[in-house]
C-alpha cells in the first residue's frame, strides 16, 4: 500500500536530516582539479579577469507558458560552483526550455508567451539575457565546419574572442593547454568531418565544441543534450571532462536524456523533470533513497536513472502528481529554498556579478581570420571543388560538340556577309545560322548562371548553425562574413569560366574577344551567386533552399527575352527584366561577339550609301536586325555592365541586411542571443 502524502512529507523530512548538502560560497570550497584549474587560471589571465569570483545561480517559481500550454510550472532550484548538475527527464519534460531560459536564450516575449519567477546569481537578481555573456552554451548539435581541425577551431575562437592585448604566442599556448585538458591532442590536426566526410569521432567533436566555449573563461557552462549520438565510452569520457571542469569551480549544467549508471554516478546533483515540474532536485547519490521513501524502491544493481525514468513513464497521472507534491512538501525542498533565500539576503549586499563585455577582434582581424578559414575550407573540400570544375569541363565539351562551328564565319554561303543574298531561301538560311550563333551565347550564359548559383544556394543553409553560434558569441559581424564569402567565391567562379571558354571558344568558332567573354560570364556568375546567397539567407535548411532553387533560374530565363520578346512581355511584368543578371550578360556577350557586324556596317557606310551597303552586305544588316529584336543596343554596353555590377552588389547587400535585420529583430523583441549587448559597426 502506497503511503499518503502526509506520511511521505514526514518521512522525507526525517530522511533529509541524515544528509548535509548545504551550498557554500566560493571561499568555502575544497580543492579543485589541478589541470583544469591551470587552464582556468591561464584563461583568466588572458581575459584580464583576475580575482573574478565564481558564483552560483538560483531560480524560484519559474513558470513559462505559451498560450494556454504551460511548459514549466513553479520550477525552483540552483546550481553551484564545483558541482556537475544534470537535468533528466522524459522527452517533452521541459529540460531544454529550462536550460535556455536560465542561459538567456529562450524567446519569452513573443505573442502568447509568458515567463514569471526570479533568477539570481550569487543571490543578486539578474536578467538572463544580460548575463548570458558570462555563460558558455554548447548546443545539442555540434556546429562545426567539417574541414577545420580541433586546433584550428579553438584558435579561430581565441583570435576573435580574447582581448587584443593577448599575443600570438599566448594564444597558441592556451589553445594547446585546452587540447591537452580535453584529451584532443591526438586528433588536433584531423579535420572535424561530417556525415559524408570522415573526421574525428562524435565524442571528440563534442569536446571540441566545449573547448571553443571555454576560450573566454566562462563563469558557467551549459550543455544541451551533450551525450546525444555518442557511444558509451565517448559519452563517459565527455562527462569525465565536464566533471574535471566542474571541480575547477565552474558550475556545469547539462540536460541528459538517458544516462548509463557509470555516467549517472559522475553527477553531483540531478534535477528530475516531468511535465514541466520538478520531481527531485538534489544529490545524485540520494535519489534512490528519495524514491524509496516514496514507496518506489530501486531494485538491487539497477541504474537509479533508469528506475526513475521507467517510473515517470509508466505511472498514472494521479500518482505522478503525488510524487511532485511530495517533493514540494519534503524537507530537502524546504532546506534548499531556505538556502536560496539566505543566498539572496547575503547577495543584496554584494555587487553585481555581471562581467563587462570583452573587447574582441576588430573589423580587419575578423575579415582576415574569416578569409583564412574560408580559403582553407575551399581548398580542403577537394570533392566539391573538383566537381564544380569537372562539371564545367563536361558541360563545355557537350556544348562545344553540340554547337561545333555554329559561330564560324564563311562556312557556307548563307553565313557570309557578302553571299547572303536577299531571296527567301538565303534569308531563311541566314536567320537559321544567326540563331545558332546566338544560341551559343545563350547556352554559355545559362551555363555560367547555373554553375555559379547552385553551389552557393546550399552553402549558407548548411553553414547557418555555425554562423548563428559564432555570431551569438560575438566573434564577428555580418559584413565581414559576407565580404569573406565574396572574396573567396570570386576566384572559383572565374576559374570555372576560364575552363569553359578554353574548351568552347575555338570549338564553337566564336569571334569576340575571349578575355571580354570570360569577364562578362564571370560577372554573370558572381551576380547569380549573389542572388542564390540572398535566397539561401532567407531559408533555414538546405532542403528548403533546393525547393526554392527555381526562383534563381527560371524568372531570369523567362524575362530575358529568350522565349517571349521583351516587347511582348506585359507592361505589368516588364520591370522584372531589370532584376535579371542573365539579360544584361547576354546583351554584353552579344555586343562582344557580334561587334564585327557593327564594325563592318560602319566601315561600309563611310564609303557608300546605306542602300548600297544593304545590297552588298545583306547578311550584316540581317544580323544587326536580329540583334535589335533581342532589345540589344550597341551603345548601351556601359549601362549593361553597370547594371550587372549593380545587381551583384544589390543582392549581396539585401542578403546581409535581411540577415542582420532578422537577428536584430529577434534581439529587440525576444532578446535572443543572436546579437550581443552592444551593437557596433562590426555587428552589422
Amino acid at each position: 500500500m502506497k503511503p499518503t502524502p502526509e506520511d511521505l512529507s514526514v518521512r522525507l523530512r526525517d530522511a533529509v536530516d541524515d544528509t548535509d548538502d548545504t551550498p557554500t560560497f566560493p571561499d568555502e570550497r575544497g580543492p579543485s582539479s589541478g589541470l583544469m584549474r591551470q587552464v582556468r587560471e591561464c584563461s583568466r589571465q588572458l581575459s584580464q579577469e583576475a580575482n573574478v569570483e565564481e558564483i552560483s545561480m538560483e531560480w524560484t517559481d519559474l513558470t513559462f507558458t505559451i498560450g494556454s500550454h504551460r511548459i514549466l510550472s513553479n520550477i525552483t532550484g540552483m546550481i553551484q560552483p564545483g558541482k556537475l548538475t544534470g537535468v533528466f527527464g522524459p522527452s517533452g519534460s521541459g529540460k531544454t526550455t529550462l536550460l535556455n531560459i536560465l542561459a538567456g536564450r529562450q524567446n519569452t516575449k513573443a505573442g502568447g508567451m509568458s515567463l514569471s519567477g526570479q533568477i539570481t546569481t550569487g543571490g543578486v537578481p539578474v536578467d538572463p539575457v544580460s548575463f548570458r555573456s558570462n555563460i558558455a552554451y554548447v548546443m545539442q548539435d555540434d556546429s562545426l565546419l567539417p574541414f577545420e581541425t580541433p586546433r584550428e577551431c579553438l584558435y579561430f575562437s581565441a583570435c576573435l574572442r580574447l582581448p587584443r592585448s593577448v599575443t600570438e604566442e599566448q594564444r597558441h599556448e592556451f589553445v594547446q593547454s585546452l587540447l591537452n585538458t580535453l584529451h584532443l591532442e591526438r586528433c588536433s590536426s584531423t579535420i572535424v568531418g561530417s556525415a559524408l566526410v570522415k573526421g574525428i569521432s562524435g565524442g571528440e567533436r563534442k569536446r571540441t565544441s566545449v573547448g571553443i566555449e571555454l576560450i573566454t573563461n566562462p563563469r558557467m557552462l551549459f550543455l544541451d543534450e551533450p551525450l546525444s549520438g555518442l557511444d558509451s565510452y565517448a559519452a563517459y569520457t565527455l562527462v569525465v571532462a565536464l566533471k574535471e571542469l566542474a571541480e575547477a569551480n565552474v558550475p556545469v549544467l547539462c540536460t541528459v536524456h538517458q544516462p548509463s549508471s557509470e555516467i549517472f554516478a559522475k553527477f553531483d546533483d540531478v534535477i528530475i523533470l516531468h511535465g514541466g515540474e520538478v520531481t527531485y532536485h538534489g544529490p545524485a547519490e540520494h535519489i534512490a533513497t528519495h524514491f524509496d521513501v516514496l514507496g518506489y524502491p530501486c531494485p538491487a544493481n539497477f541504474n537509479p536513472a533508469d528506475h526513475v525514468m521507467f517510473l515517470l513513464q509508466k505511472e498514472m497521472p494521479e500518482k505522478l502528481q503525488t510524487i511532485k507534491t511530495a517533493w514540494l512538501d519534503s524537507g530537502a525542498f524546504k532546506k534548499m529554498y531556505d538556502q536560496i533565500t539566505n543566498f539572496r539576503s547575503q547577495g543584496n549586499a554584494r555587487p553585481s556579478s555581471v562581467l563587462p563585455e570583452q573587447t574582441g577582434a576588430g573589423f580587419c582581424q575578423q575579415l582576415g581570420m574569416l578569409l583564412v578559414r574560408e580559403t582553407r575550407g575551399t581548398i580542403r573540400n577537394k570533392g566539391v571543388l573538383f566537381a564544380r570544375l569537372g562539371m564545367s569541363l563536361f558541360l563545355a565539351c557537350m556544348y562545344g560538340w553540340l554547337f561545333s562551328g555554329s559561330a564560324a564565319q564563311g562556312d557556307n554561303s548563307h553565313s557570309t556577309e557578302k553571299n547572303c543574298v536577299s531571296n527567301n531561301f538565303s534569308y531563311a538560311g541566314c536567320q537559321s545560322d544567326f540563331q545558332a550563333h546566338f544560341g551559343t551565347i545563350v547556352s554559355l550564359s545559362i551555363m555560367a548562371m547555373m554553375g555559379a548559383a547552385q553551389p552557393v544556394l546550399l552553402q549558407f543553409p548548411q553553414e547557418r548553425p555555425v554562423f548563428l553560434r559564432e555570431y551569438a558569441a560575438h566573434q564577428y559581424g555580418v559584413v565581414p562574413y559576407f565580404i569573406s564569402k565574396t572574396i573567396v567565391e570570386m576566384p572559383v567562379v572565374l576559374l570555372s569560366q576560364i575552363v569553359t571558354f578554353l574548351v568552347t571558344y575555338w570549338w564553337m568558332g566564336l569571334h569576340g574577344s575571349v578575355l571580354l567573354l570570360v569577364l562578362v560570364s564571370w560577372g554573370l556568375g558572381v551576380a547569380s551567386s549573389s542572388l542564390a546567397l540572398l535566397v539561401g539567407c532567407g531559408v533555414s535548411t538546405a532542403q528548403k533552399a533546393i525547393q526554392l532553387a527555381p526562383l534563381t533560374l527560371i524568372p531570369q530565363m523567362l524575362f530575358s527575352g529568350l522565349f517571349v520578346p521583351v516587347a511582348k512581355i506585359p507592361l505589368s511584368l516588364r520591370w522584372v527584366r531589370y532584376l535579371c543578371p542573365l539579360k544584361y550578360a547576354i546583351n554584353l556577350m552579344t555586343i562582344v561577339e557580334f561587334s564585327y557586324v557593327k564594325e563592318s556596317i560602319d566601315n561600309c557606310e563611310q564609303e557608300y550609301s546605306q542602300a548600297q551597303c544593304m545590297t552588298q552586305q545583306p547578311g550584316d544588316y540581317l544580323r544587326q536586325q536580329l540583334v535589335q529584336t533581342q532589345s540589344v543596343e550597341w551603345d548601351e554596353w556601359s549601362f549593361y555592365l553597370g547594371a550587372l555590377v549593380g545587381l551583384y552588389v544589390l543582392f549581396r547587400l539585401i542578403a546581409s541586411i535581411l540577415l542582420w535585420r532578422d537577428l536584430l529583430r529577434h534581439w529587440l523583441r525576444d532578446q535572443s542571443p543572436f546579437l550581443g549587448p552592444k551593437v557596433s559597426m562590426y555587428s552589422i
